[in-house]
């Protein structure tokens, strides 16, 4: 009697530690799971692409490895650390959720807003993906899948996707200055001869206030042009030059039409980053009109002047009185 019970005692017990570990199995089965789902986001071989294409409604760009230097649409040198950083970020993809796309999330990665970017080896696809970025979130969808993801970036959880998967050609250019995103300025200065000074302060939140010099003290300005202002915090993004001038710093400083600069800005961020540009008209000869299409920037107090195109910088020079609501 007490044997049988015994017996029937193992039974129930093994039997339970079945149960346990099939439950398990469910839950930690990486064939079945995110394991497995991860190889359809992450990128598993950076050594062997050496080609990858950005696309969205506004933008798109190809990038090319050729000799193991990446080139912008296969000709034009890019800034090899903005490729690098595309990379590793790709291959840092890593899974926090799952969804269907019959989801209203899971239809945001495949809308108007959504990037198509793919990595390839000679004409073989290795990766692709739609992304999109979701109320802070990042959500990648692969071709013909059922599925949506939510994605972070293993390591680099504040990394900012948006940014590093760029499609604007812009943005993988050689010559970048500033590449900031709205969200992360802090705060722009600007100096307008012959007396302008103003000031735009932007908090955690979101919320930008615009101050002016009264009487040699800054004051909060109330009727302000909301997107006005917030058109100017979107212009800092792919600010680039085109070469450098072989014009001394000092030589823009003394007497005559160029010894004031036609605009001082100052751009800061949340992350610490600071920019100084000090922009001065470009003449061609003595006495001559002054480029039409370039002007001489001194960035962040370098000893040489840069080449860099108005297209640029007309945005960034307006007057006060542009950022001020009519009463």
């Amino acid at each position: 009697m007490h044997a049988d019970m015994s017996k029937r005692r193992t039974i129930v017990l093994i039997v339970s530690l079945l149960a346990v570990l099939v439950v398990l199995f469910l839950i930690k089965d990486p064939w079945s799971t995110l394991g497995k789902e991860n190889r359809k986001v992450a990128l598993r071989d950076m050594a062997a692409v050496d080609r990858i294409v950005l696309a969205d409604a506004y933008d798109s760009t190809e990038l090319v490895r050729i000799n193991d230097k990446w080139l912008l649409f296969g000709e034009e040198t890019c800034n090899q650390a903005s490729v690098e950083n595309l990379l590793i970020a790709a291959s840092r993809l890593q899974i926090s959720s799952i969804l269907s796309t019959d989801s209203e999330s899971g239809q945001a990665a495949e809308s108007a807003e959504a990037r198509r970017i793919s990595w390839f080896k000679g004409d073989r696809l290795l990766l692709s993906f739609a992304f999109t970025a979701v109320s802070g979130l990042y959500q990648v969808s692969p071709p013909n899948s059922e599925r949506a993801y939510y994605v972070t970036v293993s390591g680099y959880p504040d990394l900012k996707l948006e940014k590093v998967f760029s499609s604007a050609s812009n943005h993988y250019r050689e010559h970048l200055l500033i590449d900031l995103l709205p969200s992360e300025i802090s705060r722009i200065k600007i100096e307008l001869p012959p007396d302008q000074f103003f000031r735009f302060i932007q908090d955690s939140t979101g919320n930008i206030r615009l101050e002016t010099d009264q009487a040699s003290v800054l004051r909060p300005v109330d009727k302000t042009n909301d997107l006005a202002i917030r058109l100017l915090f979107s212009y800092f993004t792919s600010i680039r030059f085109e070469k450098r001038s072989g014009i001394a710093a000092d030589s823009l400083s003394g007497s005559g039409p160029e010894g004031s600069p036609m605009a001082t800005l100052h751009v800061s961020s949340f992350s610490g980053e600071d920019h100084i540009l000090e922009i001065y008209p470009y003449y061609e000869s003595p006495g001559g009109e002054a480029h039409l299409f370039q002007a001489l920037v001194i960035y962040n107090q370098e000893t040489e002047a840069l080449f860099v195109n108005y297209i640029y910088l007309d945005v960034l020079m307006r007057g006060l009185s542009h950022y001020l609501r009519d009463k």
